[in-house]
């Protein structure tokens, strides 16, 4: 059984992170407030990550890396918005093509996240648009922590990369 979760605002952001692996770089905490959800897809590594997210936003959806095996979290997230439907999935299980594998598999959805690479990814060449955050945390995070944030106006939407710079 499928379960659904939903968006209902018209205006709103969506911060995009993965592979935190047991850290959450400060500056994408700080990039976070009260009015946001966040999506973590996978490779969490420490529940306080998953308790500091719900208590600094709106809402947050979760899904289990390839590291997690919390009971409480799902493998996958569909979540209803009123653009589509959005997909969370860590993706270990698509290796190695995975933008083709996840698109035939999800190819009713407006939007496919997932994590497990390490590598940013944003891909609008065609639907379902596939995006990958990068590494959230410090491990293999290509020269810094990353994340993504969807930032929808009504039906129309934008999606922008932010990176920051390694502070070790």
């Amino acid at each position: 059984m499928i379960n659904y979760n939903s968006i209902e605002d018209n205006n709103y952001k969506i911060i995009i992170i993965s592979d935190t692996h047991g850290f959450l770089e400060p500056s994408i905490t700080n990039l976070i407030s009260k009015n946001d959800y966040v999506i973590h897809a996978g490779d969490i590594m420490d529940e306080n990550i998953i308790t500091t997210l719900s208590d600094i936003s709106k809402k947050i959806f979760v899904v289990n890396g390839n590291n997690d095996a919390y009971e409480s979290v799902d493998d996958i997230k569909y979540i209803i918005t009123d653009a589509g439907k959005i997909i969370v999935t860590h993706g270990h299980k698509y290796a190695p093509n995975y933008h083709t594998s996840l698109r035939e598999k999800f190819n009713d959805a407006f939007l496919i996240v997932y994590g497990h690479t390490h590598k940013h990814i944003i891909d609008t060449t065609a639907m379902p648009y596939v995006v990958n955050p990068g590494a959230a945390g410090r491990v293999r995070t290509q020269g810094g922590a990353s994340c993504i944030i969807v930032s929808f106006n009504n039906k129309n939407f934008s999606i922008e990369l932010k990176k920051f710079t390694n502070s070790q």
